[in-house]
């Protein structure tokens, strides 16, 4: 049942022509507003860390929904390893009010989140990254002072639907291969997820 919900869902949500793999050369410093603390956050609050993955994702979007606990859990997996995870929503509150500010908040105290989770309202920061999907992610390396490079974008897994049954990690795989000084093995592969709402 939930099987088949969901792809009568992607119908709607997920856009029917396949997404550039071409990566915005450089990603700089942004600053946006963090819902968890309540202040500013910049990407180079960061710039401790060996990778930072920056994950679009919402609210509302069922397929967000199903990978709450994943992100969750990589944040975890990571946390002492010098990976970061940021989190980013970009749906206009005016189209999908479940993605205001406070609906946010609501979100990130219910679920535990131990990460910065921000709102991207007008998608200036979408735009920069080429995010088009939620969940959509970015494994981003430092290239020099506030400025970075996507080493991985896209998919998390290969299963949106059933984390049990998960047969390739890809940003799982992505990280670890940084960590251990080596290039990914997959650069891109595309997302399934809802559209953001522009």
């Amino acid at each position: 049942m939930l099987y088949s919900t969901l792809l009568i869902i992607s119908f709607f949500c997920t856009d029917t022509l396949q997404q550039s793999e071409d990566k915005p050369v450089q990603i700089v410093d942004f600053t946006l507003p963090d819902v968890v603390s309540g202040d500013t956050f910049s990407l180079s609050d960061l710039d401790h860390s060996k990778a930072i993955v920056v994950v679009f994702t919402s609210n509302y979007c069922p397929y967000a929904k199903l990978y709450n606990d994943r992100i969750n859990h990589l944040v975890e997996q990571y946390r002492g390893k010098g990976i970061s995870f940021v989190l980013v929503n970009s749906n206009n509150p005016a189209k999908s009010n479940a993605d205001n500010p406070d609906a946010m908040a609501k979100k990130v105290a219910e679920l535990g989140i131990k990460t910065p989770y921000l709102s991207d309202s007008n998608q200036k920061i979408a735009d920069m990254f080429g995010a088009q999907k939620t969940p959509e992610v970015f494994l981003l390396t430092h290239t020099g002072t506030n400025k970075y490079k996507i080493a991985y974008k896209g998919a998390i897994d290969d299963n949106p639907q059933v984390a049990s049954d998960v047969s390739h990690y890809f940003l799982q795989e992505a990280i670890e291969s940084l960590l251990k000084g080596n290039r990914p093995p997959k650069e891109y592969v595309h997302p399934i997820g809802c559209m953001i709402k522009r």
